[in-house]
């Protein structure tokens, strides 16, 4: 309280105790106007408008000399007194003592005959209230009605502890006192409304500035600059929160929040369904809803905790006539909010929505460009690749980076178990799940599921899902998102996205884009099943290719050789004869006898050899071919090497099969086939080396395979890829013609041969021949 407004009141306290008729001498009056002068002034100059009204009311009653002094607000809406300020001393706060509109009370009174009143005993006054006036120590009072340039302020109420009457002089006293307390009050109601006006400005600005830059610092941010506004631009307001509808889940979420500290337990339950509660109805109707009271509205939804509030305003955030969210605002105080804060709360409605479609739009636009991206790069990839399994890696790939999916896995049906294989996956589950050959039968999960309907799945809690398997190495995810990836009508597999808590929840978008890329990783898996179709093709035709000219060299080779073999023959048996007729002769020394013999052996080797290549390369006809039991036929190449095994200390096993179905063909062809392989791996071998022969039954393929491995030094890696040609070989005194011969023979009878070394040491060789088909 201003000194001089203290003196000067209490100087004319004590001139009124001292002059009951009320009547003042020209000393106490210019006395009275000094200090009415001085309280106006302390009122103008008064920056807190709750403290000033507090220091008026001492200051009011000192100056007219009351007991008490009281002052009222005026809410013009409802039509009813608000307590503000006493200097009484009251079992209760005066600020929370709600008169109401229905109220006999002498402030509504006073406003409405925009005149002084005065109760000569409150207790019995037909402008009192009994019940009220009963709760109050003043018996006697003047109500002041607090008007300026037609705006009703409120009152002033002066009360005396006694019953008592009042003079004219006092009257007038306290009406000259009320009409410049008025005026002071209004003048600094519109200072303060300016103030209040140009601060809701700058937040206004600030807050489209944010607006402009939502797409810099974030949704989040923007909301929560809101939500600080609304609370600070409302004198009464002291805490504020910005709900947003779920669509999809239809309920209301918090958002932002302002004025809550982290034990507050209201943060916890700011979940509602729409309709539910008040922000509910409000976003249900769309319309802003005042709540004076909390404890009288029958829409305010009630929690296990009593609310720390009393009134509430919640006003609709929309986008035209389609609901996003609310905002509203709290207080302690009943009856604290009026319609100039609705009218407030509603431009910041408006920004908040504008916000939230600015970065919804900036948000599926960035989605749409990423959209755009992904199918382009795998558009682009499908053009200039054949390699499904790249294209699919590059994909997961951008679909985690771009997307931020937290695992993202490809299944493809194997064509005999109908299994659900992963064929590729992100990061190191999937590389996991790819090592250990992780399946999934057809049904089982989300996965099996729509691998079984041929339907796209999507769910935000696999907790509810019935059908749903939790795996171990993905047992974080709460979210799932599966596509079928169909070729002609039929499921070949299925492209798997799943979520953990931490990350976005699906949303349609997800389910479009998701089922795009599935169609196109449709059309990748059919272009590389059709290249791997043209390429089995074509390696087949080469083959045939080479077995029709591989025909015809043999056809041509077979003429040769029986041309050659022929003129060859004639001389050779003439030779022949020349030396046996030559060993008979006596008088042969010891050294010529030796010498003839070496001849006689090379000429019958090279008879021999004629005689192979005559009966290899002659034209073989089918009905020429036997029923062989290639087990048995091993046996008698066996006897007829044993002397040369035993010679060169070589052991011999045999690993055959029993049961082992017969073969078609030449039996003397396939026993020179085994005779190469056995002397070739015989000579190649050190003393103590092992010869290992075995046969299997391939019963798919319908082939029996011959297996022939030594352990010797192995093939040379650099003759290996033309071992079967002619002339090719690594022994000192070999012709390099014994494997040509083997091979072709192999091929007369439709089978197949290949050579490699082992690992281990030595060289292995495989033979196929199919098997004779029973009729």
């Amino acid at each position: 309280m201003d000194s001089r407004v203290s003196m000067i009141a209490s100087e004319g306290n004590e001139m009124n105790r001292n002059n009951p008729s009320g009547e003042l001498s020209p000393l106490e009056h210019v006395r009275f106007l000094d200090s009415l002068n001085a309280l106006t002034r302390t009122l103008l100059l008064s920056q807190d408008w709750n403290t000033t009204l507090e220091d008026l009311a001492f200051n009011i009653r000192d100056l007219i000399g009351a007991d008490d002094c009281y002052i009222l607000g005026w809410d013009e809406e409802r039509q009813w007194p608000i307590p503000i300020a006493t200097t009484a001393k009251l079992d209760f706060p005066f600020s929370e003592h709600t008169l109401g509109r229905d109220a006999i009370n002498i402030t509504a009174s006073a406003l409405r005959e925009e005149r002084v009143l005065s109760v000569e005993d409150a207790r019995n006054s037909l402008l009192m209230d009994t019940r009220i006036a009963s709760q109050y120590p003043s018996l006697s009072g003047i109500a002041v009605p607090l008007i300026a340039g037609g705006h009703k302020i409120g009152a002033v109420i002066v009360g005396y502890n006694t019953v008592r009457q009042f003079t004219e002089a006092e009257l007038e006293r306290a009406e000259q006192a009320g009409n410049q307390v008025a005026l002071a009050l209004w003048t600094f109601q519109q200072s303060l409304e300016i103030q209040q006006r140009l601060k809701e400005s700058n937040t206004l600005a600030k807050i489209e500035q944010a607006l402009s830059e939502t797409e810099r610092i974030g949704i989040g941010e923007v909301l929560q600059l809101i939500a600080d506004s609304a609370r600070e631009l409302m004198p009464h307001a002291q805490k504020s929160v910005i709900h947003l509808l779920d669509e999809e889940e239809h309920i209301l979420i918090a958002r932002a929040v302002s004025g809550f500290n982290a034990l507050d337990k209201e943060i916890n339950s700011m979940r509602m369904q729409v309709g539910e509660g008040i922000a509910g109805q409000v976003i249900h109707e769309g319309v802003t809803v005042n709540v004076k009271d909390v404890e009288t509205n029958p829409h305010f939804l009630f929690s296990d905790s009593q609310p720390t509030f009393q009134s509430l305003i919640v006003a609709p955030v929309q986008s035209g006539q389609r609901p996003i969210g609310t905002i509203s605002v709290q207080s302690a105080l009943k009856n604290a909010f009026s319609s100039r804060d609705a009218d407030l709360l509603n431009a910041l409605a408006t920004q908040s929505a504008i916000a939230i479609e600015n970065t919804r739009l900036l948000e599926t636009t960035q989605q749409r460009l990423k959209e755009v991206n992904i199918l382009y790069e795998i558009s682009r990839g499908l053009a200039a690749s054949l390699d499904a399994d790249q294209l699919i890696r590059d994909m997961i790939m951008l679909l985690q980076q771009s997307f931020d999916y937290y695992h993202v896995q490809i299944y493809l049906v194997d064509p005999e178990t109908r299994n659900l294989v992963v064929r590729h996956g992100s990061g190191y589950t999937g590389n996991e799940l790819v090592k250990d050959g992780h399946q999934i039968p057809p049904g089982e999960g989300i996965v099996g599921h729509v691998a079984q309907t041929g339907e796209p799945f999507m769910t935000n809690n696999v907790d509810e899902v019935l059908f749903y398997k939790r795996y171990p190495l993905l047992s974080e995810v709460q979210f799932e998102l599966a596509v079928p990836i169909v070729v002609n009508e039929q499921v070949i597999g299925v492209l798997d996205i799943e979520q953990t808590g931490e990350h976005n929840p699906f949303t349609t978008n997800d389910l479009h884009l998701v089922t795009a890329i599935a169609e196109h990783l449709a059309v990748v898996l059919q272009k590389a099943s059709l290249y791997s179709t043209l390429q089995i093709s074509l390696q087949q035709e080469k083959k045939m290719r080479s077995q029709l000219l591989q025909s015809e060299r043999l056809a041509l080779v077979g003429r040769l050789l029986a041309s050659v073999s022929h003129e060859l023959n004639n001389p050779l048996q003439t030779i022949q004869y020349g030396l046996f007729v030559l060993r008979d002769e006596a008088g042969l020394s010891s050294q010529a006898r030796q010498d003839l013999e070496i001849m006689i052996t090379e000429a019958e080797r090279m008879s021999a050899l004629i005689e192979r290549l005559r009966s290899t390369y002659r034209p073989v006809y089918p009905k020429e071919f036997q029923s062989i039991s290639l087990n048995e036929l091993i046996e008698d190449v066996h006897t007829l090497i044993n002397i040369h095994l035993r010679h060169n200390e070589i052991t011999f096993a045999l690993y055959p099969e029993s049961d082992l179905p017969n073969i078609l063909g030449m039996p003397d062809q396939i026993r020179q086939v085994m005779l190469n392989l056995f002397l070739n791996a015989i000579e190649i071998m050190e003393p103590g080396g092992c010869l290992t022969v075995e046969t299997r039954f391939l019963l798919q393929q319908k082939e029996v395979l011959l297996v022939v491995r030594d352990t010797g030094p192995g093939i040379d890696p650099e003759i290996l890829p033309q071992i079967f040609d002619a002339f090719i070989t690594n022994k000192a005194t070999g012709t390099g013609l014994g494997l040509t011969i083997t091979r072709d023979i192999i091929q007369q009878h439709h089978g197949r041969i290949e050579a490699e070394n082992d690992p281990q040491g030595g060289a292995i060789f495989k033979i196929w021949l199919p098997i004779e088909e029973r009729r």
